[in-house]
C-alpha cells in the first residue's frame, strides 16, 4: 500500500504526547461537560492570555464545524461573506455554509489565495446593484495555496472591514504554521491587528480531533452553547477535546509541531530545485506546490500516494506535518 504521508496532515496519526494525555485523563473523573471541564477551561485560559479584553471560545470536532459556527456567530440571516475563490468554505466544505446558514458567499479569484482591501472594494463595486449586504471578510491563514498573510496585510483588511461596517474572520486550520513562519504570537496576529473571530486548528497540529473558535470580544457571541448544540457540536465528554488542545498549547507545542512541518517543506523545496523540479508557488508554510511530469509522478507513486492538484498544469501538492522527517523527504526525492 502506498504511503499517504505527503497528502495532508489528516493522514498522520496523533501526536504521541496528545495520545498519552488522552489515555492518562481517562483515569480521572469527568468534572464538567461541554467546555466546562477543567482541561477545556485551562485551554481557554491559554487563549485568553493573549488578549486584554475578555474572549469567548467554543470548541468543535472538526474544521468545517468551526468555520460554520464562527460565521453563525457573526452573520445576520441576510449577511454576505466575502472570501478568496480558493477558500475552504467556498470549495471543500460541500456548501456547508449555504446549507446550514443560508448565507451568500461572494468569492474573489486569486493566484495564491490571498485577498486585500482593493480586491474587496472592486468586488463590492461590481455587485453594487445586486443588493448584497456584506458583513464578513473571511480569510485563511495560511491560505489553501500555502501563502501567509503578513501582520500588515491582516491589519489593512481589518481596518477596511471595520470602516465599512464589516467583521473579519480567519480560518486557522493551519494557523500554527503561519505563526511559526512569521515568528509571532496570537497577541500580535489577532489582538493587535483587530481580527474579530478566528479558529485554531488542533487536528492538523497533531490532535485526534478538535478546533477552537475564538471570539475576540465576548459581547460578539450570543448563546454560544445553544449554537453548539444546534450545530451538532455539543460534545458532552468535552474533556477529551479540551485535553488535546491543552496538550498542544502546553509549551506552544502546536506551533513547534508546525515549525517542523515548515522546515520539512523548505527542505522539500530545496531538494526539488536541486532535481530541476519547478516550484509552482512560493513555499511560505507547510505546503509545497510543484510541477511534476506524469512519468516522474508515476515513479513517486510507487511508494507515495500523490495526485495532481491542478491537472492541466501538472501541479502536485505536498503537505508536511509534525511527523515528517528528513528521512521521509529523502525517501520521496530518491524516487525522482
Amino acid at each position: 500500500m502506498t504511503k499517504k504521508d505527503f497528502r495532508g496532515e489528516v493522514w498522520n496519526n496523533i501526536d504521541p504526547i496528545v495520545l498519552q494525555n488522552i489515555v492518562k485523563i481517562n483515569d480521572e473523573a469527568v468534572d464538567g461537560k461541554v467546555g466546562h471541564d477543567s482541561f477545556t477551561k485551562k485551554a481557554t485560559e491559554y487563549l485568553q492570555s493573549f488578549f486584554d479584553e475578555k474572549i469567548d471560545v467554543l470548541y468543535t470536532i472538526n474544521g468545517t464545524a468551526a468555520n460554520i459556527i464562527a460565521l453563525k456567530g457573526m452573520l445576520s440571516s441576510y449577511g454576505t461573506v466575502i472570501c478568496a475563490e480558493q477558500t475552504h468554505i467556498n470549495t471543500y466544505e460541500c456548501g456547508a455554509l449555504e446549507y446550514n446558514l443560508g448565507n451568500k458567499i461572494l468569492s474573489i479569484p486569486t493566484q495564491d489565495g490571498k485577498i486585500n482591501s482593493d480586491m474587496v472594494e472592486s468586488l463590492l463595486i461590481e455587485h453594487a446593484s445586486h443588493q448584497y449586504i456584506p458583513q464578513v471578510i473571511a480569510i485563511t491563514q495560511p491560505t489553501e495555496l500555502g501563502a501567509v498573510y503578513t501582520l500588515e496585510e491582516i491589519t489593512a483588511i481589518t481596518t477596511y472591514a471595520h470602516k465599512h461596517g464589516m467583521k473579519v474572520f480567519i480560518d486557522g486550520a493551519r494557523l500554527g504554521s503561519a505563526l511559526a513562519t512569521l515568528k509571532v504570537d496570537l497577541r500580535q496576529m489577532m489582538a493587535k491587528t483587530g481580527v474579530d473571530v478566528f479558529t485554531v486548528g488542533g487536528t492538523k497540529a497533531g490532535a485526534m480531533f478538535g478546533e477552537a473558535v475564538v471570539f475576540t470580544k465576548s459581547n460578539q457571541l450570543i448563546a454560544g452553547e445553544y449554537i453548539l448544540k444546534q450545530s451538532m457540536q455539543h460534545f458532552d465528554k468535552s474533556k477529551f477535546l479540551g485535553a488535546q488542545m491543552l496538550s498542544l498549547f502546553d509549551g506552544d507545542r502546536w506551533i513547534s509541531n508546525f515549525d517542523n512541518a515548515n522546515k520539512m517543506a523548505k527542505l522539500l523545496e530545496k531538494k526539488f530545485i536541486e532535481k530541476g523540479i519547478k516550484i509552482y508557488l512560493p513555499v511560505e508554510s507547510n505546503v509545497v506546490f510543484c510541477v511534476l511530469e506524469e512519468d516522474v509522478l508515476s515513479k513517486i507513486n510507487t511508494e507515495f500516494d500523490l495526485k495532481y492538484w491542478f491537472k492541466d498544469k501538472k501541479v502536485v501538492r505536498l503537505v508536511t506535518s509534525f511527523a515528517t522527517t528528513e528521512i521521509d523527504v529523502n525517501a520521496l526525492i530518491a524516487l525522482i
